[in-house]
Formats: structure tokens, C-alpha cells, sequence
């Protein structure tokens, strides 16, 4: 297929701008495609659970368990009981990370409820 017949469905001479940062993202490329502005950001509805979300609670507890862990073996291996004090590290750094991610959710509120694309 030659570049003419590939391009015969697009306007001439019509160019997507590049970001003020000049960095292309792959939204960038999907509205240069579709020829829509690739200078406006994607809009995301205000509240709206995204994917950050899930990555938000995997890392809240991992880091509570490592952070509220380290903090109990340390202090098990000066005062003693060491066992007692990285399980009861490990709790309460779990119930730290569970309380503030309750938190930051419950700000964002219930989202508008959306499909999801059928992607099989």
C-alpha cells in the first residue's frame, strides 16, 4: 500500500500540535491518529476509581507491612521479644494503611457509573 492510498482518508494538511512539554505519550499518538487535539489532556470525570487506585492499595499496605515491620524488628532486637514486637509492627501497619486509604477514597466519592469496553 503506497503513503498516498494510506493517508487518502485523512484532511490534508492537517497536524495534531505537539505538547508544550514535547513529550508524546501514547495518548498523544491515539488522538494524533484520530486527528482530534492532542494539545487538550484527556478530561477524567472528578471521582472517578482509575487503575492509580489499585496500585494506591497495593502500595499502602506493602509499605505499611515493611515500614510498621522494620519499625517492630527493630525494636524487638533492643528491648527483646522480637517476634512480638515485628507481628505487632506488622498490624499495626496494616490497620495505618487500611485507615488512610479508607481515607483517600472516600474523598473522591462515587464515580458515574460506566461501561466497560468489551475487549475479547
Amino acid at each position: 500500500m503506497s503513503a498516498g492510498a494510506a493517508g487518502a482518508g485523512r484532511g490534508k494538511g492537517t497536524r495534531v500540535p505537539v505538547p508544550p512539554s514535547g513529550h508524546r505519550d501514547a495518548n498523544w499518538y491515539r488522538r494524533a491518529a484520530t486527528k482530534t487535539s492532542a494539545a487538550q489532556p484527556d478530561a477524567q470525570p472528578s471521582g472517578r476509581v482509575t487503575d492509580d487506585d489499585a496500585w494506591a492499595v497495593v502500595s499502602h499496605i506493602a509499605a505499611g507491612i515493611l515500614l510498621y515491620g522494620g519499625i517492630g524488628w527493630l525494636l524487638g532486637t533492643w528491648l527483646g521479644h522480637r517476634p512480638l514486637f515485628i507481628a505487632g509492627g506488622v498490624l499495626l501497619g496494616v490497620a495505618f494503611a487500611l485507615f488512610m486509604l479508607f481515607r483517600r477514597l472516600e474523598s473522591k466519592g462515587p464515580g458515574p457509573e460506566t461501561l466497560r469496553e468489551d475487549r475479547s
